[in-house]
């Protein structure tokens, strides 16, 4: 154990058990793990500042090993990024402000806050993708076998069609992606991402990945790639801007780096054996699991911290909610690994995997 801060401390070894199941789900979803991190180190304790501080600081570099290394893999769409992420630079200015007006109100309003905006955050994100992975999988249900192999799961929404129709300069041409949209939009998108990303603490993969995906119509595996870069730039801007204002414990982002950093290399290289459809799985399962821990630290804020059994509760939750995509993910790798070695491998599995053409070129 070692003291964070006054009267917290901390299991380290914990806390680097948790960043390797984060950077798991990390490197495979496309996420920067700031929806799972935030929730977790304020659970565990943390005044949300700190927390919001530090999840930037471990998210900035560990955001960096997965955009080099989906970069190798050609799952991201360079200018989509950048422009993503200018929006992203203008919104979290915005965000990191916010959260310091509200630290200088009080402790119990920011917490209260920050857990409030991540829980309806949250839900809206959970709600709407639950509903399209449910629906991908009635559908490919339905299929033949030979039909399901083929079966991409990538989807068109009235949405994105709405709005790269719409013609406002500039519209631009996203090779990489095959598609064209006016960069106002991508740029709007990125701003509003911004402003969630510095007053919670989180790169916004969250939010940004079903953005690219259902708003824009970028193909999931590209949405990994691309939504990445566009939290890093972000998560780095915003943590310098919280670093200023002393909210960030460099010790804990490094111990929690070196799980990190090896859960997400592992994450990353899975992608390339499976469809998008997977992907937006473990993204969904991530998503609804980050719920429960948060809503029964708000229940213990709400209630005037005097039930202690809600506390503690909490914090099991919240520590045990980033395993239920990790096991997701390893059930998917084995299946992976039973597959190319030639093993009898589930229809419904079967069904997740990339073409042999695709995942050689990868």
């Amino acid at each position: 154990m070692v003291e964070i801060a006054a009267g917290v401390t901390a299991n380290l070894y914990l806390l680097a058990a948790v960043g390797a199941g984060v950077g798991l789900i990390a490197g495979f979803a496309g996420v920067s793990g700031g929806y799972l991190l935030t929730p977790i180190l304020i659970v565990l304790g943390f005044p949300a500042p700190l927390a919001v501080g530090t999840a930037l600081a471990l998210m900035s570099a560990n955001t960096l090993i997965a955009v080099l290394r989906h970069r190798e893999l050609g799952h991201l769409d360079l200018k989509m990024a950048l422009i993503m992420a200018l929006g992203t630079l203008l919104g979290a200015e915005a965000g990191v402000r916010l959260l310091d007006y509200a630290k200088g109100i009080s402790g119990t309003f920011v917490n209260v806050g920050v857990l409030g905006a991540m829980i309806v955050t949250l839900a809206a994100v959970a709600v709407s993708m639950t509903r399209e992975v449910w629906q991908r999988s009635r559908e490919m249900s339905e299929l033949s076998e030979a039909d399901a192999l083929a079966y991409g799961g990538e989807i068109e929404t009235g949405m994105s069609h709405f709005l790269q129709g719409l013609c406002v300069f500039p519209h631009i041409r996203f090779t990489k992606s095959k598609l064209r949209i006016s960069g106002w939009i991508v740029l709007l998108l990125g701003a509003v991402i911004g402003i969630a990303s510095g007053f919670l603490g989180v790169g916004g993969c969250f939010m940004r990945g079903p953005a690219l995906i259902y708003l824009i119509g970028q193909p999931s595996l590209m949405a990994v790639g691309t939504n990445l870069l566009g939290a890093f730039i972000g998560v780095l801007f915003s943590c310098f801007r919280h670093a200023m204002l002393g909210h960030v414990h460099l010790g804990v982002a490094l111990v929690m780096l070196l799980g990190m950093s090896i859960g997400t290399q592992v994450g990353a290289s899975g992608t390339s054996y499976l469809k998008g459809l997977a992907v937006r799985y473990v993204l969904t399962a991530s998503v609804v699991a980050a719920l429960f821990g948060p809503v029964l630290k708000m229940a213990y804020f709400l209630t005037g911290s005097r039930i202690a059994w809600l506390n503690q509760t909490a914090m099991i939750v919240t520590v045990a909610q980033v395993f239920v995509p990790v096991a997701i993910i390893i059930a998917l790798l084995i299946m992976v690994f039973r597959h190319l070695t030639g093993g009898r491998v589930p229809r419904w599995a079967r069904q997740l995997m990339a073409p042999r053409e695709h995942t050689a070129a990868g």
